[in-house]
């Protein structure tokens, strides 16, 4: 009975077989596809966005900014390097501009950039003025603010600057995305005029294309916009004035004697007066004669009165250029003596301009510690031999650093009223050699008159 059993069950195992192989036979098997679709392809996306620090075309290679690691990275390239603009334009190696962003393609093995495409998202703002703050690490521009760290990618001339050393007058290319801030190529940067043979002019008012109003000192180094500046120098009766072509990072010296003009027909008279405190009247006028005193030529009705002396009236005639007038009163009759040959000059102040001045904090200095041996100067006006210190200014300056053999730098600062001392440390100027025709190559100096 159990075999009985067991044949059935196996022919209906063979049955079921026979019609599933009966009915397999009679469907189509599915044919393999003989090509992928054309219209689809799969592109590597790029390895990171790069800001361009240096390409060397002599050995193939090219620094980056990595912002994707924030960190600074070279890497080889090829004649083979794929380059395109934003717009997906053919571009050489040769095109590629420090301070530009690119998204950057790299070779199986890391080490080679096999693509490049300028970044399209990038914030571009050319030929603007702005303002650095180190402290905050924070750049203003069009008084929009963007954070930045030691990466950021600051150029002038192809050489990496400090950012400290874009003046207010500068104008830069700046690049970044919201809120940071990749690059800052200067566009249009900053010189130097340093004049000479000015002693007339001193306590006057010193004018840039008549915007910029300085009081005339000793031992000026004056930071301006490099291209074509027009110098001028006024104090009373004289004035000079000297068309200059100013170079980037380099020293234009002027020798102000030669653009001395006095107004026709007018002299500068010394008074020497004695006892010390008289007071001298002109014209009926009071008159400061601690400087020169322009007169016009001819006749002037002088009077000197102190307590506890004699009175002294009477009329002096100028007749040179540059007499001097002697009066003592501590005789009974006032000694006069006109002499009209030339004496020591002395200081002169201007009749109708007005030099700004910054706003001091008298309770507090600023001292610079270095670089030790050089010559500082703020907004052109001389400060001594670092380490050195004076008195507190306060609001936005230039301060310029110069020592004899070396390039000469300026920052740009803002000075808080926070009633604290100051104490400013600077990285050694550089060393910079002058050529036979006075210009250097590194920060040099050009001579004009």
């Amino acid at each position: 009975m159990k075999e009985k059993r067991y044949r059935i069950g196996v022919l209906c195992i063979l049955a079921v077989l026979v019609l599933l192989g009966g009915c397999s036979s009679g469907r189509k098997k599915p044919a393999a596809t003989e090509a992928p679709n054309d219209s689809v392809t799969y592109e590597k996306g790029a390895d990171f966005t790069g800001v361009v620090k240096n390409v060397d075309s002599t050995g193939t290679r090219i620094v980056f900014y990595n912002t994707l690691l924030d960190a600074e990275e070279e890497y080889s390239y090829s004649g083979g390097t794929e380059v395109y603009s934003k717009n997906n334009r053919d571009m050489s190696m040769g095109e590629v501009v420090p301070g530009e962003v690119y998204e950057v393609y790299l070779g199986q093995n890391g080490g080679r950039v096999t693509k490049m495409k300028e970044a399209g998202d990038i914030l571009t703002q050319e030929n603007r003025k702005v303002l650095v703050d180190p402290d905050e690490k924070r750049i203003t521009v069009d008084d929009v603010n963007y954070a930045y760290n030691e990466n950021l990618v600051a150029l002038s001339d192809g050489r990496a600057i400090d950012p400290r050393e874009i003046t207010a007058g500068d104008e830069v290319t700046f690049r970044g995305v919201e809120g940071h801030a990749y690059s800052l190529v200067v566009t249009k940067g900053h010189g130097y005029i340093q004049p000479s043979n000015y002693k007339d002019f001193i306590g006057g008012v010193l004018t840039l294309h008549g915007e910029a109003i300085l009081p005339v000192s000793q031992d000026m180094l004056l930071v301006v916009p490099e291209g074509t500046q027009q110098l001028t120098m006024d104090n009373g009766d004289l004035t000079g004035t000297a068309t200059l072509e100013v170079r980037r990072n380099q020293v234009t010296k002027v020798n102000m004697a030669q653009y001395q003009n006095q107004v026709p027909d007018t002299a500068r008279v010394t008074f020497e007066i004695e006892p010390q405190g008289a007071e001298l009247y002109v014209n009926g006028s009071l008159t400061d004669y601690s400087k020169k005193v322009p007169l016009k030529y001819g006749n002037h009705s002088i009077r000197v009165v102190l307590e506890g002396y004699n009175e002294y009236s009477g009329i002096v005639t100028v007749k040179d250029s540059g007499p001097t007038v002697r009066i003592n009163l501590a005789k009974e009759t006032a000694d006069v003596d006109t002499d009209t040959s030339s004496v020591k000059k002395s200081d002169s102040s201007s009749d109708n301009k007005t030099a700004a001045v910054l706003e001091t904090d008298k309770d507090h200095t600023i001292t610079v510690s270095a670089p030790e041996g050089a010559a500082v100067y703020v907004n052109g006006t001389y400060k001594g031999v670092a380490p050195c210190n004076f008195t507190k200014l306060l609001g936005s300056v230039t301060l310029t650093l110069t020592k004899k053999g070396c390039e000469t730098k300026s920052y740009h600062i803002e000075i808080s009223d926070d009633g604290l001392d100051v104490n400013w440390s600077f990285p050694d100027l550089l060393e910079g050699s002058s050529d036979s025709s006075g210009n250097s190559s590194s920060g040099g100096n050009n001579s004009v008159g």
